[in-house]
């Protein structure tokens, strides 16, 4: 089951009159501050060249088509509306960094919900972005003939679909490997498996990239020449809601590497072993972010099962002591976070929204907030961005 599946479609319907919560402060921590709005379905986010950039996993397009199962994607529409976004954060407006990046509309509910971009990573000087989907999914996707711009956007989603892009300085981007299709490709023979990929989060390191692949319950280490190996496979062990393991996010402390999960389970990594932390604090994870000691989760929501709006939270966990603490609760669909440069924690949220927002749900559009955080004087920021989370 990737992140992507019909309890965020369905969800749409049942909020549609319900009004947002407020983020509030918990455990004594300052309330979030607002820093951009009307972003188009905003994900991932990190610092690069000391600039605030945020995925946008974009509104699909007005090529539509039909998939057959498996997946059951239903009916879907695609086009190049996915962007990266670089925020000012002084004054609170953002312009556009890349666009006309794939992105894909699916409705197999009431409503659309959209794929594309997921985390963003830096390391480097280059920007690393990992697209969702997979470039199977185009193989029976046709255009009228003499159609220029559905030939143009059927080409990027075979090529990006499923990307792992590197981002330069100045925009340009080129495509490192294509994890969804190795991914896809992997599943096809493994029992309880959907035959499914959806690479979702990515983190920066010596050598390459790590990827959580939401829809092959995959771990993997693209090299920085494109290969792609599979560190680990998330078997299904949760009875409830969703039923897959579904890895979203990545994050390091010291010589740990850890990976959460949509279930709110956390493993911490090494090599190819995993290891199951119990974390009681975690519920549908999505994001997550290292200081260097501390990690902080991102749960999109916090109710048992389905998706309910104002319940997300962001989790403090101590790797060594292993302790907990919740620093702000009360979000509205949060996704991804990072550590900014000075030292404060920024987060996406309203991930499920347009720019031109859903009212009463979000009617500011997709958001990202600053959360000021308690730390010593000398605290490095690195965190979510990667191993170089300013870009230098």
């Amino acid at each position: 089951m990737g992140l992507r599946k019909p309890y965020l479609l369905a969800l749409m319907a049942m909020i549609a009159a319900a009004l947002a919560a407020s983020p509030v402060a918990a455990s004594g921590q300052t309330s979030p501050t607002l820093v951009t709005s009307g972003l188009d379905g905003p994900r991932g986010v990190a610092f690069f060249n000391r600039q605030l950039m945020v995925a946008e996993s974009g509104r699909g397009g007005r090529n539509c088509s039909t998939s057959p199962a498996p997946p059951a994607f239903g009916a879907f529409c695609f086009g190049r509306t996915g962007r990266i976004s670089m925020v000012n954060t002084a004054t609170h407006g953002h312009t556009v960094f890349v666009d006309n990046l794939f992105s894909l509309l699916e409705w197999v509910g009431p409503s659309p919900d959209s794929l594309g971009l997921g985390g963003l990573s830096v390391r480097g000087g280059k920007l690393l972005a990992i697209q969702g989907v997979y470039p199977q999914l185009f193989n029976n996707s046709a255009c009228a003939p003499g159609d220029s711009e559905c030939a143009a956007d059927l080409a990027a989603a075979r090529q990006q679909a499923g990307a792992l892009l590197s981002v330069s300085r100045n925009g340009s981007f080129r495509v490192v490997a294509n994890v969804g299709a190795h991914d896809y490709d992997f599943t096809a023979n493994i029992p309880n498996q959907e035959h499914d990929s959806n690479p979702y989060g990515v983190f920066a390191a010596n050598g390459g990239a790590y990827v959580a692949d939401a829809g092959s319950n995959t771990l993997d280490f693209v090299s920085n020449g494109g290969r792609i190996s599979i560190l680990h496979y998330f078997p299904n062990r949760y009875a409830g809601f969703p039923s897959d393991e579904v890895p979203t996010c990545i994050a390091r402390t010291g010589e740990g590497l850890w990976v959460a999960t949509l279930t709110g389970n956390l493993y911490e990594v090494r090599g190819r072993s995993a290891i199951q932390v119990q974390n009681a604090e975690l519920k549908h994870v999505t994001g997550c972010a290292s200081d260097g000691g501390n990690i902080y989760f991102v749960n999109m929501w916090t109710t048992p099962n389905f998706p309910t709006p104002g319940t997300g939270n962001i989790v403090k966990f101590n790797t060594e002591e292993r302790t907990n603490a919740v620093i702000a609760s009360g979000l509205n669909f949060p996704n991804m976070d990072t550590i900014g440069p000075d030292g404060n924690l920024y987060f996406s949220a309203d991930s499920v929204c347009p720019s031109e927002g859903i009212v009463p749900l979000c009617p500011s559009g997709g958001t990202v907030w600053k959360l000021a955080l308690a730390h010593e004087e000398d605290q490095a920021g690195t965190g979510g961005g990667g191993d170089d989370g300013n870009g230098e």
